[in-house]
């Protein structure tokens, strides 16, 4: 193995990220990111490390809680670096990698060592750290047993997310993928709400899990930190056991490429639907627009989330309406439903130059003006969006158990016409002040901003958080009886709507070369 250029890339790859740092925005994004690492370390060492090691041990119930600690920060770590993309890009593609003098293995070693090594899975690591040493101080548990197992544990967790990730990102490339990947996603959103009923009922069902689960690496984890004797090696073997079969799955994965299954047309179709709605726009708006619908349309990531947020904002909706009073699912809803016209556009509408590239240039070289294609970009979004209204009002008027009332869905109505104007007016803006480079073909991760991140995390919990402030506060304010109140809402969302993309035009022009920077990967 050629460890003294492998170590050159782990510290290049430090360097690019550091360089990354020096901008404006990435300053204010380390500042952020470090000070809510700090307080994440603090809150999760207390609570969930040397915490859970005391209540462990003052409980007589050491090695069960420490199984559930581990299983819950196992499965976080694997859920939040692929659906936020921490610590899984691919710093250095495999073609650049064949630039250096290594062969196949220690480019694969150089692609993974600069991947694990990503500050965020530290975090996790810290975390189940903390647990073993909280044990060890109380004497519930052995040092160097613990201390093993929580290096292979990190490593197994690290695999696990990479299987995980390619697993998906070749799944979406494949016919038919995003609607097996809506499905799988569906499955697990709605499992744990049809399982706890089933446990309640039988107790003896959770004995039986814990026994399936003790050949799973956080169990093994657990009975090496509890136990520093035989039944501490086989948690070890187990963990080992795992390493040994996701490694060599994901070198299987790695080395068989999707292949589509369909033949590719090259037929140029100029009156596709994209087309005929964009022609809605106007002879001189409708072009652009059908370009914008079909480069929404055509991203594997989009079209996943047009089909997944309302099956996930439903349940969102019914998780949310079981802990209040009478119209608690109406309530949740006029928080949810305007989230739904947002969240299949938000990667794309927030960040709309981001994704093209060089091509970039093109749209100064139109017979239009240029901030035709800002507006064109920004209409398409909204024209997806609001074809999700009448698909959550029908799904409303069907599936939830109230008498059918007008007044109620006037006042959703209102709520998603007024989130998805807002939503996007503040995504142009997002657009053009905190743009990012990014790869238009991921199928899965987080490749928004710092501002992106913001308004969509924020946005939601605006969002869903307002209405049951309201509630709490001024329950008349969220009656059905006060649905004349919410007239206004579109209105108004629409004038500030309105107003951006008007004030927006200039400030587009005189950034674009900022713009070009970015999206070319210069600045």
């Amino acid at each position: 193995m050629n460890t003294p250029l492998i170590g050159e890339l782990v510290k290049l790859r430090y360097q690019l990220l550091w360089a990354k740092t020096r901008s404006r925005h990435g300053r204010i994004a380390l500042f952020l990111a470090g000070y809510l690492l700090l307080v994440m370390v603090i809150v999760l060492l207390t609570t969930g490390g040397f915490g859970a090691a005391t209540l462990a041990v003052r409980s007589g119930k050491a090695e069960p809680i420490a199984q559930g600690v581990l299983a819950a920060v196992f499965l976080e770590a694997v859920l939040a670096a692929n659906i936020l993309g921490f610590g899984m890009s691919a710093i250095f593609s495999e073609t650049e990698l064949r630039r250096y003098p290594l062969g196949a293995p220690d480019r694969r070693i150089a692609r993974h060592l600069t991947g694990i090594l990503d500050p965020f899975w530290f975090l996790f690591f810290a975390l189940e750290l903390g647990l073993m040493v909280g044990l060890y101080v109380l004497g519930a548990g052995s040092f160097w047993f613990g201390l093993v197992a929580v290096l292979l544990l990190f490593a197994a967790n690290y695999l696990l997310a990479r299987v995980v990730g390619l697993f998906i990102d070749q799944m979406m490339k494949r016919k038919g993928g995003p609607l097996v990947l809506m499905g799988l996603i569906m499955t697990l959103a709605f499992l744990p709400a049809v399982v706890a009923p089933l446990i309640r009922n039988d107790p003896a069902m959770m004995d039986t899990v814990v026994r399936r689960l003790q050949f799973t690496p956080p169990f093994g984890a657990a009975a090496a930190m509890i136990h520093p004797g035989l039944a501490g090696v086989s948690g070890l073997a187990t963990i080992v056991a795992w390493i040994l079969g996701l490694a060599a799955l994901l070198v299987w994965l790695e080395n068989r490429p999707p292949r589509r299954q369909v033949a590719e047309s090259v037929k140029l179709a100029w009156d596709s639907p994209f087309d005929r709605v964009g022609a809605l726009f106007g002879p001189q708006m409708g072009p652009l627009v059908g370009h914008w619908l079909r480069f929404y349309g055509r991203n594997s990531r989009t079209r996943t989330m047009c089909m997944v947020s309302l099956p996930i904002l439903a349940f969102l909706t019914w998780q949310a309406g079981q802990r209040m009073g009478p119209h608690s699912l109406f309530i949740a809803a006029l928080g949810t439903l305007p989230m739904a016209t947002f969240l299949g556009t938000s990667i794309i509408a927030m960040n709309q130059f981001g994704y093209v590239g060089g091509a970039f240039r093109r749209y100064f070289l139109l017979p239009t003006e240029p901030a035709a294609t800002l507006r064109a970009a920004s209409y398409a979004a909204v024209t997806i969006g609001a074809s999700v209204l009448p698909i959550g009002l029908l799904a409303w008027m069907i599936f939830v158990p109230y008498a059918f009332d007008a007044r109620m869905l006037l006042m959703l109505l209102c709520t998603g016409l007024t989130g998805m104007f807002v939503l996007n007016g503040l995504g142009i803006w997002v657009t053009l002040f905190n743009p990012r480079k990014a790869d238009y073909n991921t199928n899965f991760g987080n490749d928004n901003s710092l501002g992106g991140n913001i308004l969509l995390i924020g946005g939601m919990l605006v969002s869903i958080s307002l209405p049951r402030l309201l509630y709490k506060f001024h329950p008349a304010l969220v009656s059905p009886e006060s649905w004349w109140m919410f007239l206004p809402l579109p209105v108004l969302a629409l004038a500030f709507y309105l107003a951006t993309l008007k004030s927006a035009g200039p400030v587009f022009v005189a950034r674009r070369e900022k713009l070009l920077a970015i999206v070319e990967g210069r600045n």
